[in-house]
C-alpha cells in the first residue's frame, strides 16, 4: 500500500505525534507496545511454534520489499516521504532519520509508505513546497506507484534463483530413504540406506525406472536385487523374492513400500539464474492458471483449493516451513501481492495509476470528494473480502 491507504493513520489507533501538526518527531522511541510484540514473539518461541514466526517474518519481508519500491522511487523523484512502516500502528518501535519516520507496527497485516500530498487538500509538513506527490508529473507518480508491485515481481524471481542456487535441484535416487513398516520391502528385509539395483534381470539407473516397474507389476512376485547399506560393488548385491501389493494411495498400482532418497545437484551461478527464471515463469503461469480456474468455476472459491485469506496463508505457510518448500510459497505470495495491487481499484496501487491516467486525459484532477468516496467504496469492498476469506479459512480449518 502507498500513503493514501494510510492517510488517516491517526484514525487507526496510532498515537504517534504528527510532523504536520508541528510536534517534533522523536529521534528514537521504543513504545510500551514493544512489550506486547516482544512478549508475543517470546511466547511463540517458548511454545515451540517457531514456524509461525518464520511465516510472519516472510510476509513482513514481502511487505517491506513492496513499500521500499514506493519509497525509493518517491525519493528518487524528490517527493517527501513522511513515514515508512512495516505493520500497522500502534508502533512498537520507531525512529526518525532525516525527514522520514521509520517504524514497526504491532499489526502484521500490511505496511505503508506515507508520501506527502497524495491528496491536494491534505496538510503537509512545513517546508515541503513542490515536493508533494500531486505536483509531480503523472509519469513520475505512476512510476512511484508501480514500483511497489514491480519490487514484488523482482523479489519473486530473486527468491526462486536463491532457492535453486542454495537448495539445489532434487533428484530421486535408488538409495532408500525410508522403508514402510509391514510393507513388502520391510518383510523382505530391506532397510533405509539400501540401494535398489534391479528386478527380474533388469537393471535400473534411475528411480523413475524402478517406480514404473513396481506400478506395473501389482500382485506379482518379483526377484528384487539390491545392495545393502554401506556396501559397494556387484559382489555385495543380494536378491530377494517378494510380492508387490496394491498401493493404498493409488489403486491399481503396485507397491513396494519404500521412499526414494534425494540427491541434490547444486548448479553454478549462471545456471542457477536460468533455472530460477524458469521457476519464476512457473510461478507466473501457476498464478494466472489459478485465477482462471476460479473465474471459470473449475475450482470453487470456497472449496479446499479455493481462495485463501490471512488465516489460510498462515496455515499453508506453516506447512511449507515444516516441509522445506516455504521459499517457493513466498515467491508465489510475492507475485500475487504485486499482481493484486495492480487492480484498478482504490486504494490499491492500480487504482492510483488509473486515477493518474484519467487526470492526464482530462487535463485536471478528480474532485477530492469524489476521490474520497472512491477510496471509501474500495475500502469497504476490501473489508468485505477480508471477512469472506477469513470465514472460509476458519471453516476449512475446522472441517466445515
Amino acid at each position: 500500500m502507498t500513503e493514501s491507504d494510510e492517510q488517516h493513520d491517526t484514525e487507526t489507533g496510532s498515537a504517534e505525534p504528527s510532523a504536520s501538526a508541528g510536534a517534533p518527531a522523536p529521534k528514537r522511541a521504543l513504545s510500551p507496545w514493544s512489550l506486547l510484540l516482544g512478549g508475543a514473539i517470546l511466547v511463540t518461541l517458548m511454545l515451540g511454534q517457531w514456524v509461525w514466526l518464520i511465516a510472519i517474518l516472510g510476509l513482513a519481508l514481502l511487505i517491506t520489499v513492496h513499500e521500499f519500491g514506493h519509497f525509493i522511487a518517491a525519493k528518487s523523484f524528490g517527493m517527501r516521504v513522511e513515514k515508512f512502516y512495516v505493520g500497522f500502528p500502534p508502533a512498537a518501535l520507531r525512529r526518525t532519520w532525516g525527514e522520514t519516520e521509520y517504524g514497526i507496527g504491532i499489526i502484521p497485516l500490511g505496511g505503508f509508505c506515507k508520501i506527502s500530498g497524495m491528496l491536494p487538500e491534505e496538510e503537509v509538513p512545513e517546508g515541503t513546497g513542490d515536493r508533494v506527490y500531486y505536483k509531480k508529473a503523472v509519469w513520475k507518480r505512476n512510476v512511484t506507484i508501480a514500483a511497489g508491485p514491480f519490487m514484488n515481481f523482482l523479489a519473486a524471481a530473486v527468491i526462486m534463483i536463491l532457492f535453486i542456487g542454495i537448495q539445489g535441484i532434487p533428484t530421486a535416487s535408488l538409495t532408500l530413504d525410508e522403508v514402510v513398516k509391514d510393507a513388502p520391502a520391510a518383510k523382505a528385509g530391506l532397510v533405509a540406506g539400501d540401494t535398489l539395483v534391479g528386478a527380474d534381470g533388469q537393471r535400473w539407473t534411475t528411480w523413475d525406472q524402478a517406480s514404473a516397474y513396481f506400478r506395473a507389476n501389482m500382485g506379482k512376485t518379483i526377484s528384487l536385487t539390491y545392495r545393502p547399506a554401506g556396501t559397494t560393488g556387484a559382489a555385495a548385491e543380494k536378491t530377494v523374492k517378494l510380492t508387490l501389493i496394491e498401493n493404498p494411495q493409488s489403486p491399481g498400482n503396485g507397491y513396494l513400500g519404500v521412499a526414494a532418497g534425494v540427491v541434490r545437484d547444486r548448479p553454478g551461478p549462471i545456471r542457477a539464474v536460468g533455472l530460477g527464471l524458469v521457476g519464476f515463469k512457473d510461478v507466473v503461469v501457476g498464478t494466472f492458471t489459478g485465477f482462471w480456474w476460479l473465474i471459470t468455476g473449475k475450482i470453487s472459491a470456497t472449496g479446499p483449493d479455493g481462495a485463501v485469506g490471512p488465516v489460510g496463508i498462515m496455515n499453508v505457510s506453516k506447512q511449507a516451513v515444516q516441509q522445506s518448500w516455504y521459499p517457493i510459497l513466498l515467491a508465489f505470495l510475492s507475485f500475487n501481492l504485486g499482481l493484486i495491487n495492480l487492480l484498478p481499484i482504490l486504494p490499491f496501487d492500480g487504482g492510483h495509476i488509473a486515477l493518474n491516467v484519467v487526470e492526464r486525459l482530462r487535463g485536471r484532477r478528480v474532485n477530492a470528494k469524489v476521490l474520497e468516496r472512491m477510496i471509501a467504496f474500495g475500502t469497504v469492498l476490501l473489508v468485505m473480502l477480508f471477512i469472506f476469506l477469513t470465514f472460509n479459512d476458519v471453516k476449512r480449518l475446522f472441517g466445515g
